[in-house]
């Protein structure tokens, strides 16, 4: 209903109008009337009117006056003004003020009929504009907020320059992360069941605005913040306080925290510190906030240091190429044997290391270690390591499902690539240019790449399927034109007549004549 006020120092023409005129057939609703102007303006300051019918006579303010206070205090209020027939070209100058219309006196109701409804489509309008308009901006703020995360995540991830982080970090007002910062990582589980706990932890955060903290999401598992500013040097209190407010609305979470870090490659340092304390709660145990200086604490039984090439254990694991992968785990686990700890909980927490760092690479498709074998059973088989040999089965079972999960990915990219080429050859093997670089170039691909996972899924190199279809081709047209041999060696993709005779006899088995022969 749109909501009405009328507005006349006679109260006869007040009840005229509020009763003689069916507004709630109509969609409107008389909320109110008035018998001035100053009363007029109360009874808006509270109710605000969507419409308002006013005289132009009134004592001490009239109409115009009225509707002139009205303009230039509420925006989308809409006016009719009453008026007798000397006051009408006052009128006129009245609606080219901004008074939506006017009425003559005696109030012709037909006539008000159409004015209310020119209204009523035009308050219509202005409202579905405001709808329009705020799930706009409520869209805007959600992709904004998509992009700040993507953005968070791969400047912790470090895979994002430092120019291009600046740049960022400035546009985002969080600058002040480049001066010094600490990282928390927060890892949530809900009591409750509840299936977006990291969701609800950040709403908890935000709503308490603990001063100068970076908060976001990363990879919908942890929630990470950062303080910075004033804030470092009490990051651990924060982590506290935060773990209080998580604690009494019945979420148990455990919080790596860094130590303090500086400048640009600091940020990446203090991420890595805080998710090495975090990998700490297995053997420390959960729910409670564990500081990088524990996790350090726990290393420090390790005499010499382990020496392995990380990233090279990663590209193998991402790349399938699994021979390399278990000859990494078995050096790794020498490495083990070889620093002389025998600690079971030193094992294990070498072996959560691993483990940890093969799952990174499960993030660039969005998902995390936990969601590919269960959260559960990932801590359940850390905790049951006992020996050597536990540690490589646990690995060895593991890291096959993470070579299942990117070979699987690969599968379905390389499957995905080889439609792609199939459909462009199937539609341009007739083209001269044809040949596997532009093959290539038109599907986005390496032209190794598709050389490779074509030949796998086709059976035929890219080059054999182009000449099979261009033979094929030819074979048609002999069979259904009487056009000369070049001519056809031209349609079909050849150059060379001469040439396109020697390819057709060696997939056909005779020459171009003898086939038009037969």
């Amino acid at each position: 209903m749109i909501k009405v006020l009328i507005v006349d120092d006679e109260k006869l023409e007040r009840v005229l109008i509020s009763k003689g005129f069916p507004w709630e057939e109509h969609g409107f609703q008389i909320i109110g009337e008035a018998s001035s102007g100053m009363e007029a303006l109360e009874f808006i300051k509270h109710r605000r009117p969507e419409l308002i019918i006013t005289d132009i006579n009134m004592p001490h303010m009239d109409g115009l006056k009225l509707a002139e206070h009205i303009y230039s205090l509420y925006e989308k209020v809409h006016v009719i003004i009453i008026t007798g027939y000397r006051e009408f070209e006052y009128a006129r100058q009245a609606v080219k003020l901004g008074v939506e219309d006017f009425l003559l006196k005696p109030v012709d109701m037909n006539e008000l009929s159409d004015i209310a409804a020119r209204i009523k489509m035009k308050i219509g309008k202005e409202k579905a504009h405001e709808q329009e308009v705020e799930m706009l901006k409520q869209n805007v703020s959600a992709d904004q907020d998509i992009l700040m995360e993507s953005f968070f995540q791969r400047l912790v991830e470090q895979r994002i320059t430092k120019e291009e982080a600046e740049k960022k970090l400035y546009a985002y007002s969080c600058e002040a992360l480049l001066d010094s910062c600490c990282c928390l990582s927060i890892h949530i589980k809900d009591e409750n069941s509840d299936t977006e706990p990291h969701k609800k932890a950040m709403e908890l955060f935000r709503e308490h605005e603990i001063p100068q903290t970076i908060s976001f999401l990363h990879y919908m598992k942890h929630m990470i913040i950062f303080c910075v500013g004033s804030s470092v040097m009490k990051g651990k209190e924060i982590a506290q306080e935060f773990h209080h407010i998580l604690s009494d609305n019945r979420l148990s979470a455990t919080i790596g925290i860094s130590g303090i870090k500086h400048g640009f490659k600091g940020i990446g340092t203090a991420f890595t510190e805080a998710e090495h304390a975090l990998s700490a709660s297995v053997l420390l145990g959960g729910n409670q906030v564990i500081t990088y200086e524990d996790y350090l604490r726990v290393k420090e039984k390790n005499p010499g240091k382990l020496m392995f090439d990380w990233d090279d254990f990663l590209f193998s694991l991402t790349n399938g190429i699994s021979e390399r992968v278990w000859t990494f785990i078995e050096d790794y686990i020498s490495g083990i044997r070889n620093s002389k700890v025998t600690e079971v909980e030193y094992l294990r927490l070498m072996t959560m290391d691993l483990t940890s760092k093969a799952g990174s690479t499960l993030h660039k498709y969005g998902d995390s270690l936990e969601q590919l074998i269960g959260e559960e059973a990932l801590y359940e088989g850390i905790r049951g390591i006992q020996s050597l040999d536990d540690c490589r089965r646990f690995l060895k079972d593991w890291m096959n499902l993470i070579l299942d999960y990117h070979n699987g990915k690969k599968t379905k990219q390389g499957n995905k690539v080889v439609r792609e080429a199939l459909s462009y050859i199937n539609e341009n093997f007739c083209d001269p240019n044809l040949s596997l670089k532009t093959a290539a170039a038109n599907v986005y691909s390496n032209e190794s790449y598709l050389s490779r996972v074509f030949k796998k899924e086709v059976g035929l190199s890219l080059i054999e399927y182009v000449m099979k279809k261009r033979i094929e081709e030819s074979i048609l047209l002999l069979n259904s034109t009487d056009l000369k041999v070049y001519e056809i060696a031209e349609k079909v993709g050849f150059r060379d007549s001469h040439y396109f005779s020697i390819c057709f006899k060696k997939h056909v088995g005779v020459t171009v004549k003898e086939f038009k022969q037969r």
